[in-house]
């Protein structure tokens, strides 16, 4: 499938009310990577915005009986973001709640409503982690931690190569899996440990440097 076919077959699906959210997340994480699409060029075309299109692909990396639970209640947009950053267990009791609401309603609360009662039941159960931190860092921030890795010579050549990858992938608009995200958090704070990305930076990246520390949790 070339990039004008996937793009069509996406808007297809995107637009198809018959496939709940559960077929849609499958079929577009699909068509899209098997394309090497990228989020801005494919949210514009199928008139979506690139955050909405962004958590639906994140949703692409859970497990497939979470992927299908997720179909059945079929949550509203506003809520796909905070699910595709949520641990396991935090969207299991989202989604619970979600279900119960919608059963002791004899009609369904509007979508903005459910995504503030969705929202407030995950910041009771836990704000994000440290890797769901690390997983929002941009692509540019990574590009530059694997940068400053090889001027410093911090990394091995397995841990480089990884970096590299992961940068390129976020640039590429992907959302990094749950089985990345560890890997990834080990390397940054390895180079903040050795004193690659610091507080004190004299490179002229100290912005970036300190949103990398803050994302690991470093001082």
């Amino acid at each position: 499938m070339d990039k004008i076919e996937a793009l069509e077959e996406i808007k297809s699906i995107w637009n198809d009310e018959e496939n709940n959210l559960g077929q849609k997340i499958i079929k577009v994480s699909s068509a899209f990577y098997d394309a090497g699409l990228d989020l801005s060029t494919t949210a514009a075309y199928i008139n979506a915005t690139p955050a909405e299109l962004d958590a639906l692909l994140a949703l692409g990396a859970l497990d497939d009986e979470l992927i299908e639970r997720i179909g059945e209640i079929n949550p509203p947009k506003t809520t796909w973001q905070l699910l595709a950053n949520a641990s396991e267990e935090e969207i299991q009791q989202a989604l619970n709640a979600l279900e119960e609401n919608r059963e002791k309603s004899a009609e369904n609360r509007v979508h903005s409503a459910l995504s503030e009662f969705i929202y407030q039941q995950m910041i009771e159960v836990a704000g994000p982690t440290t890797e769901q931190k690390v997983g929002m860092l941009s692509g540019a921030d990574l590009a530059l931690a694997q940068k400053k890795s090889e001027d410093f010579t911090a990394l091995s050549d397995w841990d480089k190569k990884y970096l590299k990858s992961v940068a390129a992938q976020k640039k590429r608009g992907k959302t990094l899996s749950s089985k990345q995200l560890p890997i990834l958090l080990r390397i940054l704070t390895e180079l903040a440990d050795k004193g690659v990305i610091t507080r004190n930076s004299i490179d002229g990246d100290q912005e970036t440097c300190d949103r990398i520390l803050d994302a690991i949790g470093k001082e």
